[in-house]
């Protein structure tokens, strides 16, 4: 059934009552939880179980991942003779992470090893012929690739011409046609037997490291001063856990894994660089949260290198205290002013996008490269467009697009991929460098392939139904268990029908709070909110009323949304 709310569409779907009662039996829960995990997908009481009870122990084999064989085959063959070896990220908290990961377990392999890590707004999105033509001058005959790399075509053959292997780690999207690698690990290769697609850059560095450690632990794990030892897979999942919460990958199956017991890590870590992080925005000594990762240390990993191969924030990853602390202080200064200069830029954008009335918003400005994604996402998110914002320098051109819900901006570049140096990304965050020259036939064929493909709203979910007087702690303990909440898994969105002020009134005095205020409502209001458990009381955070269609007329009234976005 479809409501409207705001400028939002609403569904709530049934749910399978077999289904539920499977979920109720293998699990306990009530059946308003039950009902919430059927309308997510959730097809099985196992599959339920899992959920409820998240860690890595539940991971699948991390054999089945493609190309694996390959990897340790050819890594082995580099250590066997000493090659030198280059570890190349990607300039975001996904890709550092996946580096650090990836650079400790070789050298703890005992491998001749370094981190290259391009900076975007000087050297575009992944590998380069500049950086491989250096590459080749100093030796290197194996690149081993996180978080990036997997439409890289044209530069790895050009890799490959001049005797470089390349091992593409990554979890973008697919293009049409593979490079020529060693191997490609990537979970959304078609046809593969990996169980799940949405993993972060850092997890799929992380099954692959650890895969690493075991077919080739016959070799020296160095002298102790890398992060391979009994505590390897703590100081790794930490690492997991930031990367992916700030690639905001879904916080589902193997990510939820993986987030749960990481989280759990990052508080006990004893990385010098962490250590030094979490003191630096005050995070030491408690729990570390979803939301604390999102807010304060995901960020601080963004965009911080230095054209040269060189990373701020992989250098507090693997600097001692002393000079982590030094490091942390100068990432969180920078990020201050990268706040600071985000908001200009938005209000520089703003004004040439609201002269802007096409099927996709294309910005060109001037505007620093480093908060072009922050401006594109809310661009996005405001117009329910499309949007691609461009800046040009010295001939060449970078941007950062973003796209609505359900829309696939990544198939969209891969119609013209021929126009581009380079591209990549995620379906709804992408990006991609460009000859000024070709900007205005990249604005043509992107104009028409929206129009061919034009974005459709796609509805936001109501889990299920809950009337105020049917809210007891219990459930609402149950849906504090469903966390942590992220991407692709926010907290649930429940229903309640008919709504007047004396059920609101009665709802107070059964031991309901409110966290946002309560409409006044002269006739009966269906009203969708949230809820949560603190302390022994329940707290309802209402998101607005919300009206259901009227059949195929069009003529749909609309409520107001009082709080929240409804993700």
């Amino acid at each position: 059934m479809i409501f409207e709310g705001g400028s939002r569409l609403w569904s709530l779907e049934s749910a399978d009552p077999a289904v539920v009662e499977e979920i109720v039996r293998s699990t306990g829960i009530s059946r308003t939880t039950a009902h919430v995990l059927a309308s997510r997908g959730f097809k099985t009481g196992a599959a339920a179980v899992r959920l409820l009870n998240p860690g890595v122990g539940s991971l699948p084999d991390a054999h089945l991942l493609p190309d694996v064989d390959r990897v340790v085959e050819r890594v082995g063959r580099a250590l066997d003779t000493g090659e030198r070896i280059v570890v190349h990220g990607h300039d975001d908290a996904d890709g550092v992470t996946a580096a650090v990961i990836m650079v400790d377990v070789l050298l703890g392999l005992g491998a001749t090893v370094e981190a290259y890590i391009p900076d975007r707004r000087t050297e575009g999105h992944g590998l380069n012929r500049v950086e491989l033509d250096g590459f080749a001058a100093r030796g290197v005959t194996l690149i081993l690739t996180v978080d990036s790399c997997v439409s890289d075509r044209e530069d790895i053959a050009y890799g490959n011409s001049l005797g470089i292997d390349t091992i593409v780690t990554d979890h973008h999207e697919i293009p049409p046609e593979l490079p020529q690698a060693v191997a490609i690990v990537n979970a959304k290769l078609p046809g593969i037997d990996y169980p799940y697609r949405h993993l972060a850059g850092v997890g799929v560095a992380w099954r692959v490291s650890e895969l690493l450690l075991e077919r080739l632990s016959g070799r020296s794990r160095g002298d102790g001063t890398v992060w391979c030892s009994s505590a390897w897979d703590d100081e790794a999942l930490a690492l997991v856990a930031i990367g992916s919460i700030a690639d905001r990958v879904p916080l589902t199956g193997d990510n939820r894994d993986m987030v749960v017991d990481g989280l759990k890590a990052v508080a006990r870590s004893e990385r010098p660089g962490l250590k030094a992080l979490l003191a630096e925005t005050g995070l030491a000594g408690g729990e570390v949260t979803h939301d604390d990762v999102r807010e304060f240390l995901g960020p601080i990993f963004g965009r911080v290198s230095d054209g040269k191969g060189g990373n701020a924030a992989y250098d507090l990853l693997v600097a001692d205290y002393e000079e982590a602390e030094k490091i942390a202080r100068e990432l969180a200064l920078d990020r201050k002013k990268w706040q600071q200069s985000a908001a200009a830029a938005w209000k520089k954008v703003k004004v040439l996008a609201e002269k802007d009335l096409s099927l996709v918003l294309m910005v060109e400005t001037d505007i620093p490269i480093a908060v072009m994604g922050a401006v594109a996402s809310r661009l996005a998110e405001q117009s329910g467009r499309p949007v691609i914002v461009i800046r040009r320098k010295n001939g060449d051109a970078t941007a950062e697009a973003r796209g609505p819900a359900g829309y696939n901006i990544v198939e969209a570049f891969q119609s013209m991929s021929e126009l581009f140096l380079n591209y990549g990304g995620h379906p709804r965050a992408a990006g991609f460098s460009i000859l000024s020259a070709n900007i205005p036939l990249f604005r043509e064929r992107m104009l028409e392939y929206v129009a061919a493909n034009p974005s459709v709203p796609v509805p936001r979910q109501i889990d299920a139904e809950l009337g105020f007087a049917a809210i007891t702690c219990s459930i609402a303990e149950e849906m504090n268990a469903l966390g942590p909440f992220g991407q692709n898994w926010s907290r649930p969105v429940l229903l309640a029908r008919g709504v007047t002020d004396d059920v609101a009134v009665a709802a107070r005095q059964a031991g309901i709070r409110f966290s946002t205020p309560v409409p006044r409502m002269k006739q009966p209001v269906n009203l969708i909110y949230r809820l949560r458990q603190s302390d022994g009381i329940a707290f309802v955070s209402i998101l607005g009323p919300i009206v259901a269609r009227e059949g195929d007329s069009g003529d749909v009234r609309k409520g107001n949304m009082l709080a929240g976005d409804g993700r």
